[in-house]
């Protein structure tokens, strides 16, 4: 956590300046709203391949004014327990230790994002602060229901008047903690968006191809607690 003190502590005095950063900055307000569909792989104790099934999306709103902006999104994944066949069994490897063996279900894991971030003035990069919380269909034994912590970030938003710009976020969270049992877990979490916008024709209307990534980590490390999503999406963002 200590070599984690030097960099959250440059971020927040980067948060601080206020004026230094205005001028060089977007200089009208928009607001944006990104429907995507996720097709990608989960990786955890429930799954060593899990494909995202159709009901998997992501979807992002963001508010960018003169020097700040503001963002909330959500990763949506839903995808079959590890099993052979129908009729087989999938094989947990519980963080408490034992492996059990259940049914197969279909499981949903979702994190969703809360950022405020200034822009530098530089390359059109923006240092941020961020809320993470993640959520489940299962729990105890088989995993944490929630996963709640802060954290910092840098990106960078892909600029509508341009036909065709390049778009990036990558937020670090040093301790989200949740609940397993009756015992407190600690995790990192490290979330990264990127990829390219397409205007499309003359209107604000982007093409947006993109790959979201997620990596959390149990403290102190372990692969059953290990949970690594990557997920390539498409979708459509619309600007006002």
């Amino acid at each position: 956590m200590s070599k984690f003190i030097p960099i959250l502590v440059v971020t927040l005095y980067i948060l601080a300046q206020g004026a230094a950063f205005a001028a060089e900055c977007r200089p009208h307000r928009s607001a944006s709203l990104l429907l995507a569909k996720s097709v990608g792989d989960v990786y955890n104790q429930l799954a060593s391949d899990g494909d995202e099934l159709p009901n998997s999306y992501f979807a992002k709103l963001t508010i960018l004014g003169s020097a700040y902006a503001y963002t909330v999104q959500t990763h949506r994944s839903t995808y079959d327990t590890q099993h052979a066949s129908a009729n087989t069994l999938t094989g947990v490897h519980t963080i408490a230790g034992p492996t059990i063996s259940i049914p197969w279900f279909i499981a949903t894991d979702e994190t969703s994002e809360a950022r405020a971030a200034r822009c530098l003035g530089v390359l059109g990069l923006y240092a941020g602060a961020g809320i993470v919380r993640t959520s489940s269909n299962y729990g105890y034994p088989l995993g944490y229901e929630h996963l709640q912590a802060a954290g910092i970030g840098l990106e960078r938003f892909a600029d509508a008047n341009r036909r065709f710009d390049l778009f990036g976020a990558l937020y670090y969270y040093p301790a989200a903690s949740g609940v397993y049992g009756g015992t407190r877990l600690s995790f990192t979490i490290v979330t990264f968006d990127g990829g390219f916008r397409l205007r499309l024709g003359s209107s604000n209307t982007g093409l947006i191809v993109g790959l979201y990534q997620e990596m959390r980590s149990l403290h102190p490390g372990t692969r059953t607690g290990q949970m690594i999503r990557v997920a390539p999406y498409i979708g459509l963002q619309l600007m006002r």
